[in-house]
């Protein structure tokens, strides 16, 4: 029996809570699919996570707190109600525990002006390019596992080389079977963190 409510599980931890609008929900959804699919990691999204006639907002606290870091996504709409609650909770948490991280995450119709004098101290991910932006995505995923991201692969001409599809797909398989490894408990989330690190580190420096 964990005593202790406020130190989350090491089989529970997320890597990432994406804090968002429900305006936005299409659109963070869909970030999520990438960054479980293409990445690797374990996604908080309240669509998939939430259990219909349960308590919603212990249960998002909870998320909250069993995650590695917190996205939060910031669309066409200023943050309000439990949004703004969800943005004051994961700063409160981040000054508690500095290895926790709280990434503004610029959706692609979002608006850099919405962020607040809090939020804008960090540095945040922009996706208007669109979440399949390569350059854009790399500082997503670094951010949540908290490493540079270095400054990328430079062609010749000197423009940010695009990754092909047939590497791309090994990697997505690569991920996927290291995913499937951690949810079934084959290996914890140290192991799982140090091969997305490998993977990354593989794209950036070849």
């Amino acid at each position: 029996m964990n005593l202790n409510n406020n130190v989350p599980s090491q089989e529970n931890i997320f890597d990432i809570f994406l804090s968002h609008s429900h305006h936005d929900a299409d659109v963070v959804e869909a970030l999520a699919q990438k960054l479980e699919d293409d990445a690797g990691f374990r996604v908080w999204l309240d669509k998939w996570v939430l259990i219909p006639g349960g308590h919603w907002q212990q249960e998002m606290a909870k998320g909250l707190n069993e995650a590695r870091t917190c996205g939060v996504c910031i669309g066409e709409n200023t943050p309000r109600g439990w949004f703004q609650e969800e943005i004051e909770r994961a700063l409160n948490r981040q000054t508690r525990d500095n290895s926790f991280r709280v990434i503004p995450v610029i959706l692609p119709t979002g608006d850099a002006a919405i962020i607040d004098n809090f939020l804008e101290l960090r540095t945040w991910v922009d996706l208007r390019n669109g979440i399949n932006d390569p350059i854009s995505f790399n500082y997503l995923v670094s951010g949540i596992m908290g490493i540079p991201p270095g400054r990328g692969q430079i062609n010749q001409r000197g423009q940010d080389e695009i990754i092909g599809e047939d590497y791309l797909l090994e990697i997505r398989q690569h991920l996927s079977r290291i995913r499937i490894l951690r949810r079934e408990g084959l290996i914890d989330s140290q192991i799982t963190l140090e091969y997305q690190r490998k993977i990354l580190d593989k794209m950036i420096n070849g």
